[in-house]
């Protein structure tokens, strides 16, 4: 249910035609798709919650273009997207060996900050590499998260202010050769697709091919 219009029936009518007025300008959120460049964007040490070879060499602040040699599978997560939060990042840890042999890597943007990532995760034991993903700000550039487009909108059980859940595969250029956007939370993306693409991705590289 649309926050915008929840007391509607006991507003004013001059403040019903100013609140009509303003769900004009709400900004819906376009996922980019395969084929698409996802604009740059810097990782920040503070926001490191686990590294891995990528991101060892993070010391401040860096653009993630001067991080990437190989594909970069860049998912995303919430705890906020409950039971599915929770199974999206076992389904990554599933094939996290079988990216890295295809060539690949992994880093999972997440919406909670390390301490709480770290004690509703602890139990999953996750081998990748993760940041909290402050401001939902790749995700805005992603163009998977609006605020004025808010998930509770479309998803019962979510109040939270958070993205739709998303798994891109990037070239070290930030090209998407691959992209699963699940706007309504109603399915998981699939493994095979992803883990070919990482593949085609990495052997163009190895070639030289720029993508």
């Amino acid at each position: 249910m649309s926050r915008i219009n929840r007391y509607a029936d006991f507003f004013p009518q001059y403040e019903l035609e100013y609140i009509v007025k303003g769900s004009k300008e709400r900004t819906p959120i376009k996922p980019l798709q395969a084929g698409q460049t996802l604009p740059s964007f810097h990782i920040h040490k503070k926001n490191i919650i686990a590294a891995s070879d990528t991101l060892k060499s993070v010391n401040g602040s860096l653009p993630i273009t001067q991080l990437l040699d190989r594909p970069l599978v860049l998912a995303f997560h919430s705890i906020h997207w409950n039971g599915y939060g929770t199974r999206r990042l076992e389904d990554l840890k599933d094939i996290y060996a079988d990216i890295r042999v295809m060539g690949g890597q992994l880093l999972v943007a997440t919406t909670e900050d390390k301490k709480l990532f770290d004690a509703v995760t602890a139990d999953l034991q996750l081998p990748f590499a993760s940041i909290w993903d402050q401001h939902n700000h790749i995700a805005r550039k992603a163009g998977i998260y609006s605020a004025t487009d808010p998930i509770w909108d479309r998803i019962s059980g979510i109040n939270e202010d958070v993205p739709v859940p998303a798994v891109y595969v990037l070239s070290p250029s930030l090209k998407i050769v691959y992209s699963s956007v699940d706007k309504w939370l109603e399915g998981g993306f699939s493994k095979r697709d992803l883990l070919s693409a990482v593949y085609e991705a990495s052997q163009e590289a190895s070639h030289g091919i720029a993508i």
